[in-house]
């Protein structure tokens, strides 16, 4: 939910392994109030290293998934 172009409210609702659970949670607590702009400006090592493990090769597209439908989530939004 976006309000003053600010992220007003941040949910999600899904089912998958621990690491994309993990990203999108702590996802969505990183957003909550910040601008919609810097939101839509966070790299894939800011979810890294929001993250704090080492995520291999195969691992990698759970870990970013949560990046790629903020992503979309705003683009839809705006």
């Amino acid at each position: 939910e976006i309000e003053n172009e600010k992220v007003k409210r941040a949910t999600f609702q899904g089912h998958g392994c621990a690491i994309s659970q993990a990203s999108i949670s702590m996802l969505t607590d990183k957003i909550k109030g910040m601008e919609v702009k810097k939101a839509k400006e966070l790299t894939r090592e800011e979810i890294l290293d929001m993250l704090g493990i080492p995520i291999g090769p195969v691992r990698m597209k759970c870990a970013l998934l949560s990046l790629k439908v903020l992503i979309k989530g705003i683009e839809n939004n705006a």
